[in-house]
């Protein structure tokens, strides 16, 4: 009855450092991924302000008086299209 106590307290060990490695993994992906859509952020926070800002700006919308909404409007047509197009090309 103890070994498989010990067995299983192994088991359970190995299983923890498999789950630190992935999340320290995809923690440094994150990370990167970040620094790709935000170059100029120093740190993680940073991008993360930035990426609120943005979003912020997108709820807004034409209505705020910015002028920018119809440019805002036909880049998320261009982005809406692009995604379409490969969907397409993922079916085929």
């Amino acid at each position: 009855m103890s070994t498989w106590v010990i067995v299983s307290w192994i088991f359970v060990a190995i299983l923890t450092g498999i789950n630190v490695f992935v999340f320290l993994k995809l923690k440094q992906a994150s990370e990167q991924m970040m620094q790709m859509a935000f170059p100029g952020a120093k740190n993680m926070s940073e991008a993360m302000e930035k990426m609120q800002q943005m979003t912020r700006g997108f709820n807004r919308g034409p209505q705020s008086g910015r002028g920018g909404g119809g440019q805002m409007d036909s880049q998320l047509k261009a982005a809406m299209d692009m995604l379409q197009k490969m969907q397409k090309s993922k079916k085929r």
